[in-house]
């Protein structure tokens, strides 16, 4: 009942609803002709997007663009801002939790689990860059449209956009009409939801829209015994639900010429449950380690085990006996102007963000103390956009410029195995020692941009553009071993300056730039060629094995070459879009875990690949979508674990192979290979295909639509590091659905299945070396219902 009360007072988000596939289409071309009104009306897939930052039809961007309007995405079940990636082409998810959302496209990301990194997937809300990792999951509710832009963005949406971008557009208060919907959905884990939204004019010329979503679910990894009477469960189940949003927005005409849009946002996730594993991968031996390469990297594949006994243990069991937790409340206030000054149009766009969050987890998936990370953050980010804009007969321009303040003050505690190296160098005995860390992080950034389109002749235009981007950052760092009432002081910001003089502060400027040249054989024909130079910032890494060398990584640099073809038929009901690229990688920032805790470091890299998307409507009752990934890549060198100082856990037993007995209880591991050479991009497969395939006809008073859609996977390592028991196998999911919607479209239902065939695949794995590979499993074969009520 208490369920009920709260979703009622929120009101919720996205249906996981039905829709006919005539009003998919149909939404598509319409939004399609408002960019080019010749255009058929029976066009399939054709949306209008800003990745240029100006609503241009997708087909008609010299950019890789994947675009799904908010009925696709009810179409597709799409209720999460991380579940878009099985119909995106190259872009996959890493992820164990809300805690951190890590994107990864065409191979490229940020894996390190910390929380004040920056990602090279730059995300944006309603034209708004959100700057915390911790800020990227979330519910995902009344949403007009996603974008996703392969390739390097920098020129036009900043430093960050090194690997592309994902723009999440939210429906605005733009009808003055009384509308909105209400959607409530049911399935298997106890998971219930129920969102809505609300909107018209409240006087001529000014408008608003409240929108909603609540979500509860149990969760579906189960806490169990490792050894009933000995090591029994702690109750928690893993992977559950608990969070709601509220989003309000008004409009406001000013005069012809100008508009007004102001967003407040606010979102919760409280007391879920989540931070803990499975025992992945480990040849476990009689001193209760797993066997390592020469690089200090689990090399077991026999898949999950209980890590008390050894025997075969399912992936959606929980034997940890430190229950986690996870708790994360956020602000957004956000302003949109836009003013036609004649001939040059204005646009402001501020926003200031701030985010609390609080996390624990059981980090060994055993049910006795070996790692347990504990983290807290409180983030703010203020941003400020100026755009100037305008158009000629055969030029179009914009520049502008861009100010970012972000501030994260954290604290982190890592308690066990890694932190016994830290204690023994201390003097302490390395028992159960925690590494405490307290940081202060300032980062600010300003840049200025420009790009140009000119029209070189009637089928041919050129495309320039450049961003100047200044980065300056501080840091305030400390960290200490405390064991047993004791304390040490292990590393500073302080210490490192004056080893290092300003290993503090990180102030670099760059240059992000573009080059297209694109050649419009037809009206349904886009040929294009592109040279786009990405860049991201360097930063600090925080751990108590850092030293004033290692304190910091540089900036990275990516140079992209690009060419792609865009056709469809006359009649739009077939499409066909195709894109080849070259990737340049310079410095690429690298993870890996050194003496068992992050660092980032930095390598030269390159990849080659192709995307082919198609889309097929040979009637208006059949829809068949089909994409395909090629990728193969190479990082120069990784570094490698080192050397690890491990606890004797069974006296007695055989040493682990590349450690030495220390006769003090613990074992001191060196590592000889202290590089990994010559491996593939984490979350990197070599092919992939995704698929929707969707039949409607008119019945029952409506439209009913059977839809059956969902991707495989080509085997991928699920590390940079390469180690063998990060590999991931290949897999396929497959998603079913069954709706129905009236004529008039104001109800719909929705059967579906989620994973139908029930395949077991790692959404997250950590290869921790000796101590196992910890991984979370993506949710098993899943069903529902869902119903709609539209005015």
């Amino acid at each position: 009942m208490s369920f009920i009360k709260t979703s009622l007072a929120s009101v919720s988000l996205i249906a996981l609803g039905a829709m006919a596939a005539p009003a998919w289409a149909q939404d598509a071309a319409a939004q399609a002709g408002s960019a080019d009104a010749g255009q058929s009306a029976t066009a399939f897939g054709d949306i209008v997007v800003t990745a240029n930052k100006r609503s241009e039809n997708a087909q008609r961007v010299p950019i890789a663009i994947t675009a799904y309007s908010g009925e696709q995405l009810k179409a597709l079940g799409v209720t999460d801002a991380t579940q878009i990636t099985q119909q995106v082409p190259g872009l996959q998810l890493n992820a164990w939790s809300p805690n951190v959302t890590i994107f990864n496209l065409r191979g490229i990301s940020q894996n390190n689990f910390t929380d004040y990194l920056e990602a090279p997937i730059a995300v944006y809300v309603d034209d708004a860059y959100m700057g915390s990792m911790n800020g990227l999951s979330g519910q995902l509710f009344d949403i007009q449209r996603v974008e996703v832009l392969r390739g390097p963005q920098g020129t036009l949406f900043g430093r960050n956009a090194t690997g592309g971008l994902i723009q999440y557009v939210s429906t605005d208060a733009s009808k003055a009409e009384l509308n909105g919907y209400v959607n409530a959905s049911y399935e298997r884990f106890n998971r219930r939801a129920i969102e809505g939204a609300v909107g018209g004019a409240l006087a001529e010329g000014l408008r608003v829209r409240v929108a909603g979503r609540v979500t509860k679910a149990d969760g579906y990894i189960k806490s169990a015994a490792a050894l009933p009477g000995v090591f029994d469960a702690n109750g928690q189940d893993l992977g559950g639900e608990n969070g709601w949003a509220l989003r309000g927005t008004v409009q406001a005409d000013l005069g012809p010429n100008g508009k007004l849009d102001l967003w407040v946002k606010h979102s919760e996730d409280n007391h879920v449950a989540t931070g803990g594993y499975v025992f992945d991968n480990c040849n476990l031996q009689d001193n209760g380690y797993c066997t390592t390469d020469a690089a200090g990297l689990g090399n077991g594949s026999g898949g999950v085990i209980n890590g008390i006994t050894g025997a075969k243990a399912s992936p959606f069991e929980n034997f940890s006996n430190t229950p986690g937790l996870f708790n994360r409340k956020t602000d957004i206030f956000q302003g949109k102007l836009q003013y036609d000054l004649g001939g040059v149009k204005l646009t402001s766009i501020t926003n200031y963000t701030k985010l609390s969050k609080s996390y624990q987890e059981d980090g060994d998936a055993l049910p006795v103390t070996v790692i347990v990370f504990q983290t807290q953050a409180r983030y703010k980010q203020f941003s400020e956009e100026l755009r100037l804009s305008g158009e000629m007969d055969r030029f179009r321009w914009q520049a502008g410029a861009y100010y970012l303040d972000m501030k994260i003050k954290g604290h982190m505690a890592t308690i066990g195995a890694p932190a016994v190296g830290a204690a023994l160098a201390a003097g302490l005995p390395g028992v159960d020692p925690t590494i405490d860390e307290d940081y202060d992080l300032h980062s600010k950034n300003w840049s200025v941009f420009g790009q140009a389109e000119v029209d070189l002749a009637d089928k041919l235009t050129l495309i320039g553009g450049l961003r100047y981007s200044k980065d300056t950052k501080t840091v305030d760092y400390l960290s200490s071993v405390v064991e047993g009432g004791q304390s040490a002081p292990i590393a500073s910001d302080e210490s490192f300056s004056a080893t290092r003089p300003g290993a503090s502060r990180i102030s670099h400027g760059d240059v992000a730039a573009r080059v297209t040249l694109n050649y419009k054989a037809n009206s349904d024909t886009l040929l294009f060629a592109s040279w786009n130079r990405g860049i991201k910032g360097g930063n600090f890494t925080l751990n108590g094995y850092v030293t004033a060398d290692t304190f910091q990584h540089k900036p990275e640099t990516l140079n992209s070459f690009e060419g792609g073809v865009k056709w469809s038929n006359p009649t739009h009901s077939v499409r066909v879009n195709a894109t080849v690229y070259h990737y340049i990688y310079n410095d690429y920032q690298t993870f890996a875990l050194i003496g068992g805790v992050p660092q980032v470091g930095n390598s030269d890299a390159h990849a080659t690949g192709a995307e082919l998307e198609t889309f097929f409507q040979p009637n208006r009752h059949i829809n068949i979508n089909l994409g395909a990934t090629w990728e193969t890549s190479k990082v120069d060198v990784v570094q490698a674990a080192g050397s690890q100082y491990l606890s004797v856990l069974v006296p007695g037993a055989s040493v682990p192979k590349y450690c030495t007995d220390q006769n003090d209880g613990t074992y001191f591991c060196n590592y000889p290979a202290k590089t990994v050479t010559g491996g593939r991009f984490p979350n990197q497969p070599k092919f992939s295909l995704n698929y929707v395939l969707r039949y409607n006809f008119d019945a029952l008073g409506g439209n009913v639509a059977a839809q059956l859609d969902g991707v495989w996977y080509d085997k991928q390592y699920l590390e940079v590091t390469n180690g063998q028991s990060s590999i991931q196998p290949a897999y396929n999911v497959t998603n079913a659905s069954l709706s129905w919607t009236s004529d008039n479209d104001r109800f719909s239902v929705q059967v579906f299945g989620r994973n139908v065939f029930d395949k077991a695949f790692r959404a997250y794995t950590l290869n921790l070396g000796p101590l196992g590979t910890t991984s979370v499993y993506a949710k098993p074969a899943t069903y529902g219902v869902s119903a709609t009520v539209k005015w």
